[in-house]
């Protein structure tokens, strides 16, 4: 969320706020890599696409609940991240 206005997407700053507030919940260092790894290229993107959208958060934990056999997560530990997430938006 952006200081003086609101913002619609997610910053690298916020995201690493995000996963912070996640590893003090009880989230593991390999639980958070799993995240970021979904996410990195939503924030690596360049100008006015910078950072992680609505609709990239909601893809991606999308993804996440489809694919549950390639990570560790649970579904009530996905709706944390999306929680935690879309805090910032």
């Amino acid at each position: 969320m952006g200081f003086f206005t609101p913002s619609d997407r997610v910053s690298r700053k916020e995201f690493k706020k995000a996963l912070y507030k996640l590893r003090t919940h009880g989230f593991s260092h390999g639980e958070i890599d799993e995240i970021e790894n979904v996410f990195r290229g939503d924030l690596h993107e360049s100008g006015s696409s910078e950072g992680i959208s609505k609709e990239e958060i909601k893809k991606g934990i999308s993804w996440l609940h489809d694919h549950s056999g390639n990570h560790h997560l649970s579904s009530e530990q996905l709706d944390k991240v999306e929680s935690a997430l879309r805090h910032y938006l």
